[in-house]
């Protein structure tokens, strides 16, 4: 097997950019990944720190708001890139509070809130916005998404997953038979954890931000589960890039 591609989705519920290569550190998530999240109307969301882990239900995510998928974000250094059809984008460093403003006014105008100045942009710098606390990060294989677009009816789209890393791999699933195994890419070596738990978030088409039909019905039918992709933790850092070469070096 070999790293097919590498993402990187800078804020929650935002469409991401690929990456041609990364750093890996033990015990954190992909670098860059998720260190952004959009609050809006959540209370306690609004009352908590920048910093602060909290669960997904107080941020807004595309199983409730489809639109996000509509725009698409890069990250670099602390430079925040958003473009999306139809908008002037928006191009700033989210650490200096006037360009928070003018990205969180931009992301409220796009999506149309009925009370923009609720939209807030969060930032944690130890850490991601993941839908866990644990630093993970999410691999899955070519062969599971062909696998997933054939029973679907879908186009094959990564994106729809918003998987960290995406292996060239023969058999759909055969990723959820590595639990406790430890894989080597590039220079790093990841544990693999658990399955990753699909929700409805799938059901967003990341082409045309639209919502689709019930897909995890359609997964439970034909695969028996409704999972795609798994969960890995860095024990050995390293450098991994696309091509790279990716094997299963031991397990249980």
């Amino acid at each position: 097997m070999h790293i097919q591609a590498l993402w990187q989705f800078p804020i929650k519920g935002i469409g991401g950019s690929s990456l041609e290569r990364t750093a890996l550190y033990v015990d954190h998530t992909l670098p860059g990944d998720r260190r952004y999240a959009l609050s809006a109307g959540s209370r306690k969301a609004a009352q908590a720190g920048d910093g602060i882990w909290l669960q997904k239900t107080h941020f807004l995510q595309l199983m409730r708001t489809e639109s996000l998928a509509a725009l698409n974000c890069r990250l670099d250094g602390d430079m925040v890139t958003i473009h999306g059809a139809g908008t002037d984008g928006f191009q700033g460093n989210l650490a200096v509070p006037e360009h928070r403003t003018r990205c969180q006014n931009f992301i409220a105008t796009f999506l149309a809130l009925s009370d923009p100045k609720s939209l807030r942009i969060h930032q944690i710098d130890n850490g991601a916005y993941t839908d866990q606390p644990e630093p993970l990060i999410s691999i899955g294989g070519s062969a599971s998404l062909a696998a997933f677009a054939s029973a679907t009816d879908t186009q094959i789209d990564a994106r729809r997953f918003r998987l960290n890393i995406i292996l060239d791999t023969r058999t759909a699933f055969a990723e959820n038979k590595w639990g406790g195994a430890q894989l080597q890419m590039g220079t790093a070596v990841i544990k693999i954890i658990d399955d990753v738990e699909r929700c409805a978030a799938i059901n967003v088409d990341p082409a045309t931000a639209t919502r689709q039909s019930d897909h995890l019905a359609t997964m439970r039918q034909h695969f028996s589960h409704s999972h795609l992709g798994i969960f890995g933790r860095v024990m050995i850092p390293g450098i991994v890039q696309c091509g790279d070469k990716a094997t299963l070096i031991s397990g249980d």
